[in-house]
């Protein structure tokens, strides 16, 4: 065979083998999955929270009367716009009347128990007045008395010692002129000094006597005008509540004068809106508000309700997007004011935006969205290429490789972890992607790790 019969039957073999490259690539290409890419970018993650309510008032007042009136007639209802000096109910005349003059009964009362305590106070004073001239002069009686017995009792007692050193000098005398005397006499003689002895020990004792007796009776005398001196008058309040009593029934009956001069006419304080009777007609009126009314004088108050899975993009200062329900101009000029939660449901949270007033009128129903301000992330990409589930992200990206029939892309997965998400995107942590890495966000059929896939071709 020659030379040019074997180039030819080469030639037609590669031209076969081409061919059937050809075909087996636009048969593998067909088989591929097509997929979408993008790349990460810089942005920031929005967390809108939207809800509605009703402007009302920026704050409520409370309007009281005086306990125990028999409301006449009702003159609003809730929802009512009043003005100031609008009357809002009336009360019955015969029943003030009749506590004005129960409440001036009762004020005579206290003012004659009050003179009753003074006299009482002024007799006790008196008394202990005179309890302390009495001991006083007991205590000088029993100084002048004690004087004058331990007196007489010396005068006594130096009598008797005088009377028997006066017998001893005479019988001294009387022995040195008879000597001779008879022992009769000497027997008497005895006999009467014994006697003068026993007067001067009993005139001693006498005085002695006298002199402890005086100590004690000044003693007590002493002690008695101290405790008199001592005693004050017994605590009694009674005076002094008796006197608040009164300040405060003269409070309540200049109140009940000032009602009945108003014809028994209780009015708004305030401009607002009846926001709440509890008076009824024919009941008797009590300590708590009558009426509130919320206040339009001074602005409104936006609040609104949403779930407390939202908190923590719930913040003081967070810009608010308020668009009246019905109307196509958004305002954006206000932000929160504060976050509480719900009364009724602890799955709420109440948002609160105030308004100036005029801005929106009070009573309208708004639609609110709060969109918070969001870090800015140097690692964002669109929520469609994330894959998995909470416990565990990855994104899949696309990696060229070498194939038997030439360069191919092949699926690869990375595992990543999200900082931050909404509903379009979410932020990932830095460093676990490049810029240059292409992000499969959308494929034509299911993919995973080691896939074989083409781009898909732009429209």
């Amino acid at each position: 065979m020659d030379r040019k019969k074997i180039a030819k039957i080469f030639g037609g073999f590669l031209a076969v083998m081409l061919m059937f490259t050809i075909v087996s690539r636009a048969v593998s290409g067909a088989a591929m999955a097509r997929v979408e890419t993008v790349r990460m970018a810089t942005g920031t993650i929005k967390h809108e929270v939207t809800g509605n309510g009703r402007v009302e008032a920026g704050r409520e007042v409370a309007v009281y009367t005086e306990t125990g009136q028999r409301v006449k007639e009702i003159c609003v209802q809730e929802g009512d716009a009043v003005k100031r000096g609008d009357v809002l109910f009336t009360l019955d005349m015969d029943k003030l009347n009749e506590q004005i003059a129960e409440t001036q009964q009762e004020m005579e009362k206290i003012k004659l128990q009050s003179e009753d305590v003074q006299n009482a106070k002024a007799l006790e004073q008196q008394n202990q007045q005179t309890a302390k001239q009495r001991a006083q002069e007991d205590y000088n009686q029993a100084v002048s008395q004690g004087d004058a017995t331990v007196t007489e009792a010396k005068r006594a007692w130096d009598e008797a010692e005088q009377a028997l050193q006066n017998f001893i000098n005479s019988s001294a005398d009387a022995g040195e002129g008879s000597e001779g005397d008879a022992s009769g006499d000497a027997a008497e003689r005895e006999t009467q000094k014994a006697a003068l002895e026993q007067a001067a020990a009993e005139a001693k004792a006498a005085y002695d006597a006298a002199v402890s007796s005086r100590i004690d009776n000044i003693r007590t005398a002493a002690r008695a005008l101290e405790d008199a001196a001592m005693a004050k008058s017994t605590p009694d309040s009674t005076a002094k509540q008796n006197d608040i009593t009164r300040q405060q029934q003269e409070l309540a009956l200049n109140k009940l004068i000032a009602l009945k001069d108003a014809g028994g006419e209780v009015k708004a304080t305030v401009d607002g809106i009846v926001t709440q009777v509890v008076v009824t007609t024919g009941d008797l009126t009590s300590d708590g508000a009558a009426v509130r009314l919320a206040d339009t004088s001074e602005g409104g108050r936006l609040t609104v309700s949403v779930d407390k899975s939202y908190l923590e993009y719930l913040a003081i200062g967070s810009p608010v997007d308020l668009q009246p329900v019905g109307s196509k101009n958004v305002i954006s000029d206000y932000t929160i004011s504060s976050v509480t939660k719900n009364a009724q449901d602890d799955n709420l949270m109440d948002v609160t935006i105030d308004l100036p007033k005029g801005v929106i009128e009070t009573g309208t129903f708004v639609d609110a969205t709060i969109a918070p301000k969001s870090e800015n992330y140097t690692t964002v990409i669109p929520l469609q290429a994330l894959r998995g589930s909470q416990n565990e992200y990855y994104v899949l990206i696309l990696e060229e490789e070498q194939g038997v029939m030439g360069s191919e892309l092949v699926v690869k997965r990375l595992d990543v972890e999200v900082v931050d998400k909404d509903s379009t995107s979410a932020a990932l942590q830095e460093g676990l992607l490049t810029g240059e890495q292409e992000i499969i966000s959308n494929s034509s059929r299911m993919i995973q790790e080691g896939s074989k896939v083409r781009r898909m071709e732009s429209r």
